[in-house]
């Protein structure tokens, strides 16, 4: 009987022991996934800098001015300088930002570049003819990353696809929202400055925010573009990381989520909130979407849609369309390849066009009457 009595305590202090074990590795599990972490993000800005700029995710050492490599014609490399201004963080690499463009020629005249070397590019920037298109990639591209939609832009417009600071040959400098939008804003008046030709902004995944924040930014100096095209856009970068899945599942329960997760991105300029900026952009707006992507959920476009259009005044500020494109495989990338898009392009910037021409003769009839 002892004996038996022995086993039994030896096996109920087993399993306790057992217990006590799991419960201790489970808490310890607990504090380093649900507290640890979330208090490394809350301190870390070099990681909630490359969630939002995965640089790290371009190929370095690339040669952006062998064109022949990239299997494109007609496109010239070259680099614009922007300079420091007082809107921008103060650290010292902001002083001689250098970032990286791609000139890539219309269609129409694709020949007569094959057939001249010495092909005059910035004749063709400042005769006016040809409508210009600036493309702002997604944060996870550079300028060589979608020669197949350049292809199909090119029949439309003269494109200026630009690299981001840290990006691809662009100077390594400190990116954050501001920063970047300033840049942006900087290129964008380098072409103003060069060109009587209609410029339009298309922007992919966070191309989108910064062409959003680009054109309320352009409007404080009274420069409108003739028309802005968000590609897959978002609500804000918060918004997106707070509907994740993962993050769904795993942490926005947590009392703390906003304090460590959600509020630093806010606090450290990586929010690119477009629902901010889109009611301040007074041009017309095309929003492309597909319904199968995986990465930005069309409801966050649909989102930004209904900001826009209850916020918007037509009369100056243009109409907003929005084109949601069926589970047919387009995803996040090939939306270009939808046979629909060139109708809707065209009749975009057909559109476009005739709305700044209508507010140009209301302006001249206001001063004639004054």
């Amino acid at each position: 009987m002892q004996h038996v009595r022995r086993n039994k305590k030896s096996c109920q202090k087993f399993i306790l022991g057992t217990a006590l074990y799991i419960f201790v590795v489970l808490l310890l599990l607990f504090i380093v996934i649900f507290i640890i972490l979330p208090l490394v993000f809350k301190y870390s800005i070099g990681i909630q800098r490359s969630l939002v700029f995965p640089t790290w995710a371009i190929p370095p050492g690339m040669n952006y001015s062998d064109i022949d490599h990239f299997g494109i014609e007609g496109v010239k490399n070259f680099y614009i300088t922007v300079n420091h201004n007082e809107n921008l963080t103060s650290d010292d690499d902001n002083q001689n930002v250098t970032l990286g463009v791609w000139q890539i020629l219309p269609l129409e005249i694709l020949s007569d570049v094959i057939k001249n070397e010495d092909y005059n590019f910035d004749g063709v920037l400042s005769n006016g003819k040809y409508d210009i298109l600036l493309y702002l990639h997604g944060n996870g591209h550079d300028r060589s990353a979608i020669v197949d939609k350049y292809v199909i832009l090119r029949k439309y417009f003269h494109i200026f696809a630009v690299d981001y600071r840290g990006y691809a040959d662009s100077t390594k400098a400190e990116l954050t929202e501001t920063n970047v939008v300033n840049d942006i804003t900087q290129v964008y008046e380098w072409l103003v400055n060069r060109t009587n030709s209609n410029i339009f902004v298309w922007g992919h995944s966070l191309g989108t925010a910064v062409g959003t924040h680009l054109t309320a930014n352009l409007k404080k100096n009274y420069i409108f573009p003739k028309g802005l095209i968000l590609e897959t856009p978002f609500t804000s970068i918060t918004d997106v990381m707070g509907k994740h899945p993962f993050v769904k599942s795993f942490y926005a329960w947590l009392p703390w989520f906003r304090t460590t997760i959600i509020q630093p991105m806010i606090d450290n300029d990586f929010d690119f909130d477009s629902q901010k900026y889109i009611v301040d952009v007074d041009c017309p707006i095309m929003i492309l979407h597909a319904k199968d992507d995986t990465i930005i959920p069309y409801s966050f476009a649909t989102e930004l849609y209904n900001t826009a259009v209850n916020n918007r005044n037509y009369t100056y500020q243009g109409n907003v369309t929005y084109y949601l494109f069926d589970e047919v495989g387009y995803d996040h990338m090939l939306i270009h390849t939808a046979p629909e898009l060139p109708g809707y392009l065209e009749n975009f910037v057909d559109s476009s066009i005739k709305f700044s021409l209508s507010k140009q003769i209301e302006r001249k009839d206001a001063e004639r009457k004054l």
